[in-house]
Order: C-alpha cells, then sequence, then structure tokens
C-alpha cells in the first residue's frame, strides 16, 4: 500500500500545473472584468475558480502523498511548501464557493482574494522550487543588491573557466559542477536526501544521517563515489530514478580528487595528474587552452619515460574512430594515443584487429564493457606500450590475467566485475611497474590481496568495500523530537 501512495505521489509535480495555470486565468479574469471592455468574462469567473479549486484540492492530496516518502521527512521546506499550497488551496475553496453563491462579493474582498491567491501561488512555488534547486536558486544570478538583500554574497555568476588544465582547481571546476548537476535536484540545502547536501564543501564533507560519504584519501572506502561508480541496475547506485548519472570521466575526476585527500581547493597540475586523469579532467573543462595542436598536455613527471613511436596513419584511426573509439593525443610532442571504447555493442574479430595494428601508439586503453573475452587478452597482450588499461565488466578469467603479466610496462589496471581469482591477482601483480589495481566485483579474497600488499608495497589494490567496513548506522533522532 505504502509503495501505491508514493507511486501516485509522483503525479504531483504533474498535476501541481493545473491549478496553477487555472487560478492565474482566473485572477486575470478577475481584474479584466473590473473593466467595461471585459465584462463579458464575469461569466466564466464562476466555473474557473470552481475549476481551480478542485485542481488544488487533487494537488494537495498528492502532494501529501509524495511527501510522504522517507527522503522528505522532517524537512522544514517541505513543511513551508505543503503549507503554503494548503492555504492556497483553502482561499481557492473559499473564492469558488462565494464565486458560485447568491450573494454578492465586495469589490474591496475581491482584490485582496485575488492579491492573496497571487502572492500564495508565488510562495508555493518558490518553496517547491527550493526543494528541486536548492534555495539559492531564484537568486542565483541575481543583481549584487538583491542578492546582499537575500543575505546572499554581492558576485554572481558562473565561476570563469579555468586558462589551461595545470591552472584548474580540482574541486571548484570540475568535482563542485559535476555534483551540483547530477546531485542537488535530491542533495540540497532544503531537500536533503539521506541528510545529505552538495550544497558546499562542508556539507558534502559533513555527509548525511549515516556518517560521511567521503573518506579522503581511500575512493574504495568512500560511500558517495563506491555508490556512482556502481553499475546502474544495482542497488545502492546514484543517481536513482533514472536520472541523467555522472559521466565517466566526472566518476574518474572524483575518485582522483579524493584518492589525494579531496581538499576544499588544489590545482590539477599541483596534484601531478596522471595520463588517465589529466584526460578525465580535460574532457570535463575542455579545451581551455590546455591542448596544443590536439594534443592534451600533461604537467609534470606523468611523461617522464614514455616511448617515442611514429605517427600513427589517419585512415587507421579513422577507422578506429568509425567503429566506436574515441582517440585522443595525450602528450605534447609524441604519438601516443589515449583510446576507449564507447559503443553499446561487444567488439568483433575485425575491430579488434584493427586496434591491433595502432597498438604501438597506444598508451591508455579503455575496453569496458565491451565484450572482451580471454581469447581477445591474446591480442591485446601484443599491446607493449600499454601504460592504462581498463577491463572492468568483460568476461575475463584467470586465463586472461596470465595474458595480461605480459605487459611489462602497465602501471593502472582495472579488473572491476570481471571473473578473476586469487590466481589471476597474483599473476598480474608481479607486473614490475603495477602501482593501481582494481579487482571490486571478482571472486578475489580479502586473504589473497593482503598477501600481494604485503609483498609489494608499492601496488595498492582496490579490493572495495565488505560489511565491517561499513559502520553501523546510528539512531537518526528527528529535529523536532
Amino acid at each position: 500500500m505504502e509503495q501505491l501512495i508514493w507511486f501516485l505521489g509522483r503525479f504531483h509535480v504533474l498535476v501541481l500545473h493545473l491549478p496553477l495555470g487555472i487560478l492565474t486565468l482566473a485572477a486575470t479574469f478577475e481584474i479584466l472584468a473590473r473593466f467595461r471592455t471585459f465584462r463579458s468574462l464575469e461569466k466564466g469567473l464562476a466555473p474557473l475558480w470552481m475549476a481551480g479549486a478542485l485542481t488544488a484540492i487533487a494537488t494537495v492530496v498528492l502532494g501529501y502523498m509524495h511527501a510522504s516518502e522517507d527522503s522528505f521527512r522532517h524537512m522544514p521546506a517541505v513543511e513551508a511548501h505543503r503549507w503554503a499550497g494548503v492555504a492556497l488551496c483553502v482561499v481557492a475553496c473559499l473564492i469558488a464557493v462565494l464565486r458560485t453563491g447568491p450573494w454578492q462579493i465586495n469589490r474591496k474582498i475581491q482584490v485582496a482574494s485575488v492579491a492573496l491567491v497571487v502572492l500564495l501561488m508565488i510562495l508555493t512555488g518558490h518553496f517547491g522550487g527550493n526543494l528541486t534547486h536548492g534555495d539559492t536558486y531564484l537568486l542565483q544570478y541575481a543583481p549584487g543588491p538583491v542578492r546582499m538583500l537575500a543575505g546572499l554574497p554581492a558576485n554572481a555568476g558562473p565561476r570563469p573557466k579555468p586558462k589551461d588544465l595545470a591552472s584548474a582547481d580540482i574541486y571548484l571546476d570540475v568535482v563542485q559542477p559535476a555534483l551540483e548537476q547530477r546531485c542537488s535536484s535530491c542533495h540540497n540545502s532544503s531537500k536533503r536526501s539521506g541528510g545529505f547536501s552538495v550544497a558546499s564543501y562542508e556539507a558534502l564533507m559533513k555527509g548525511g544521517s549515516n556518517g560521511p560519504v567521503i573518506r579522503a584519501g581511500e575512493p574504495a572506502a568512500s560511500d558517495l563515489f563506491r555508490r556512482v561508480s556502481l553499475a546502474p541496475s544495482a542497488k545502492d547506485f546514484m543517481p536513482k530514478d533514472g536520472k541523467t548519472p555522472l559521466n565517466e570521466n566526472e566518476v574518474t575526476a572524483i575518485g582522483w580528487w579524493i584518492e589525494h585527500g579531496a581538499p576544499a581547493s588544489a590545482t590539477v597540475g599541483s596534484l601531478q595528474p596522471t595520463a588517465q586523469t589529466a584526460s578525465a579532467v580535460q574532457a570535463i573543462i575542455g579545451g581551455q587552452g590546455a591542448a596544443e595542436n590536439g594534443k592534451v598536455v600533461i604537467a609534470g613527471s606523468a611523461n617522464a619515460g614514455l616511448p617515442t613511436v611514429e605517427p600513427a596513419d589517419e585512415n587507421l584511426v579513422a577507422s578506429v574512430v568509425a567503429a566506436g573509439f574515441v582517440v585522443r593525443s595525450i602528450y605534447q610532442g609524441s604519438n601516443l594515443l589515449d583510446v576507449d571504447y564507447t559503443s553499446r555493442t561487444p567488439v568483433t574479430p575485425e575491430i579488434m584487429t584493427a586496434l591491433a595494428r595502432l597498438a604501438p601508439n597506444i598508451l591508455r586503453l579503455n575496453l569496458r564493457r565491451a565484450g572482451i573475452t580471454d581469447a581477445d587478452m591474446k591480442t591485446i597482450a601484443t599491446f607493449r606500450n600499454l601504460r592504462q588499461l581498463r577491463l572492468e565488466q568483460n568476461e575475463i578469467t584467470d586465463v586472461g590475467a596470465r595474458d595480461i603479466a605480459t605487459l611489462t610496462h602497465l602501471t593502472n589496471l582495472n579488473l572491476t566485475n570481471t571473473r578473476i581469482t586469487d590466481e589471476g591477482l597474483e599473476a598480474v601483480a608481479r607486473l614490475p611497474d603495477l602501482k593501481a589495481l582494481y579487482v571490486w566485483g571478482t571472486p578475489v579474497t580479502r586473504a589473497a590481496v593482503e598477501k600481494v600488499q604485503a609483498g609489494k608495497k608499492a601496488l595498492r589494490v582496490e579490493v572495495g568495500l565488505s560489511a565491517a567496513d561499513v559502520p553501523p548506522a546510528g539512531k537518526v533522532v528527528p529535529p523536532d523530537a
């Protein structure tokens, strides 16, 4: 029964436009009917007010159903929106009764009631908007004096775009805009679903009802990162209800930000990004002087020790792009490539053959959810210049892991949600330059991970969260308790 109520309640956001439109038309007719030219509009006032009252009642009922969801409980903003809506409904009903009755309405009462309806519509809409966008949404781009009257800083408008990749601020230019765009509809200063808000850095780091969602330096132990990086079909995946999720570049950047301590402000250049991270951040902020001649400039030691190769054949690159890959140059002065497979269909043997011809130029390869099998790993094992390889959510077993173990220059390997076991883990962990290995959602055991890390201190193995890593939920005491 509860789920049926919640289902019906979500029609509130659809139905609410009916009374607003009808009551606005009724108020307009009330004003125009006072002029002789429009006196004939009097005949339409009674049915208009009656329609407005009935749709207002339906909206309030659905609103109560919607507000019964767990995410809306004990929220002052919900209460303000509720009572403003109820007041609007009551006033609309009173006017409808007066308009349909035999009595004459005093002109002053007429004016006052119309003014009250308009005022209540504005208040109800404002409080409802706060729930969806936060309480600063309406005044975000208001003139300085107006913002100051509302208790907000005088400066308005979006943050200026960074001039280049190195000067971009990882939180202010990358993480905060991503979270605000994808998460703020449910987690803002007015609507704190789960007690959590992304409205400010302080609120983000504070976390929600069950405690912090970010553990600085530990992406795998951070609930926020875990949820946004899950498969969309997973129960805990965020955002819910089919809303547009963070894209792959945003997830990568957020994980990297957390890994580097989740600072409130720090330039990308000062954190020495890897090629993978630099590529992800570059894609988010756009080409603001961070690329020259189509090549991403990566500052610092991230470029050290990379091979020199001949330029890739342009026709070959074009054929790979046509097959569903995104191909980017990643280092100024070299011909090395960052290659991502973006198609939703599994790769074919023909695609793998074309990719193999490009192998000498590929430094970073992303084959996430590409239908890669152990047989394909025989081909990928010939990509001798690979430094970073993403193979998550593919049917790869320990057989494929043994082929991966021949890629001696790998520094970063993602095998999340594959079928490798402890045997495959031990095989790839022997790679001499490997610094980061991701094995979430695999049969790999904690004991095997601990054994590997004990023997290789420089290797970070991310195995995800276990039940022991999640603190027990504390008792949540309502504000009005």
